[in-house]
């Protein structure tokens, strides 16, 4: 989209440029290259060329890391999209005083923890149902998929096929520098909080270790990887925590 943005805007540079030049009788010093240099000059900022990067959506993930994709597939993670339909997750919506029969698939507050990026640059957009491209684009960014946690996959992605395609071993700083996001119990809390109007307000908690183990994707050793993650493994008994 910004290389499309980029391409026009030059267009109209040079359009602009050549009416300068070809003006009768111009007395301004100002050249046609004195307006294409400056206008060109702006470019990065005017089109926003620095913008963050994109969501790529989690089957793009699925390429390299089908293990975790497949368990990730049977989470409720992965279906926390369909709970905002109407007649769905009826019981703890009536608990709470949602009104089950309500559609919220389109409300902001919903949205946020319930899609990949929402509100944020390339992250889900609620679709016109008549833009089938929008659609196909929205469906893959529903539910809490791999980018909610690691971050957006544009600027990352192309890291991981050069390493699958060379077979060369890598570390994760490498992969943050390209714009991965560590994972950290602030990543969870982002959503996994008391403005969550599905949990008591007074009573609730959220154990972050014993979810790192039961709530999030089977955890494989990634063979190329030098400082792979340490296998999550099961709390002490009494250590407490909540959903």
């Amino acid at each position: 989209m910004v290389k499309l943005r980029v391409l026009i805007l030059v267009g109209v540079i040079v359009v602009l440029g050549l009416v300068v030049a070809l003006q009768p009788n111009r007395t301004s010093s100002v050249s046609a290259a004195d307006v294409t240099s400056v206008a060109v000059s702006i470019l990065p900022s005017s089109l926003g060329v620095d913008d963050a990067p994109e969501y790529v959506g989690s089957k793009k993930c699925k390429i390299c890391h089908i293990v975790q994709y497949r368990s990730w597939e049977k989470l409720k993670h992965a279906k926390a999209f369909e709970s905002l339909k109407p007649d769905q997750a009826s019981e703890i919506k009536t608990q709470f005083g949602l009104d089950p029969s309500k559609d919220y698939s389109t409300d902001a507050t919903c949205l946020a923890c319930h899609t990949v990026g929402f509100g944020k640059p390339g992250g889900y957009v609620v679709p016109d149902t008549k833009d089938s491209k929008a659609v196909k684009r929205a469906k893959s960014l529903e539910g809490i998929g791999c980018e909610m946690c690691h971050g957006p996959g544009e600027s990352y992605l192309k890291l991981h096929k050069e390493i699958m395609k060379s077979k060369r071993k890598y570390k994760h700083d490498e992969m943050f520098a390209a714009g991965m996001t560590p994972v950290e119990e602030s990543t969870c809390l982002s959503c996994h909080n008391t403005k969550n109007p599905t949990v008591d307000k007074e009573s609730y908690t959220f154990n972050y270790h014993e979810r790192l183990v039961d709530g999030v994707h089977e955890h494989k050793p990634l063979k190329l990887c030098e400082d792979p993650h340490a296998t999550p493994k099961p709390s002490s008994p009494g250590s407490g925590g909540g959903s």
